[in-house]
């Protein structure tokens, strides 16, 4: 795949009050995408400020082929 990099992390609440978070990760090459749950039981709010605050200046950047870096990262941080 190359030098793929994350453009963008974008949250979606699609039914306020439904208690779901979906995490869509953008990358550099068009149409290339991956999308995921945040939650999907409790805290819609709290959830979508963390990732939009967080994570996601966090992942921009970064190599989403990366796969385990990302999560050691995120795993082991005190931060997070």
């Amino acid at each position: 795949m190359g030098n793929l990099k994350i453009r963008d992390v974008r949250v979606i609440v699609p039914q306020p009050g439904a208690n779901l978070v979906v995490v869509k990760v953008e990358t550099d090459e068009p149409e290339l995408y991956g999308l995921g749950y945040a939650t999907y039981t409790q805290r819609t709010t709290v959830v979508a400020e963390a990732v939009n605050d967080y994570l996601r200046p966090f992942l921009i950047g970064k190599d989403p082929a990366e796969i385990e870096d990302i999560w050691q990262s995120c795993n082991v941080s005190l931060y997070w």
